[in-house]
């Protein structure tokens, strides 16, 4: 059963979907994301992650799609 995450913001695009949040409570609800197609009868699932992971400064979704228009 996949927990709620209210915890994490995310945001659906045409590419994907971005999450935001701490590493390791993306990887857990990730990981029951992966299990979740199992779960309804799929024999094999593909799942892809990027992982961007900056540490020297604060960085947020919002913040990176605001520095892509101000140089626009």
């Amino acid at each position: 059963m996949l927990m709620a995450a209210e915890d994490l913001k995310y945001e659906l695009n045409p590419m994907g979907t971005v999450i935001e949040g701490e590493l390791s409570r993306i990887m857990e609800v990730v990981r029951q994301m992966h299990e979740v197609p199992f779960g309804a009868g799929a024999s094999r699932v593909s799942t892809l992650i990027r992982i961007d992971d900056r540490r020297d400064k604060k960085s947020t979704m919002s913040g990176k799609v605001q520095a892509v228009k101000e140089k626009l």
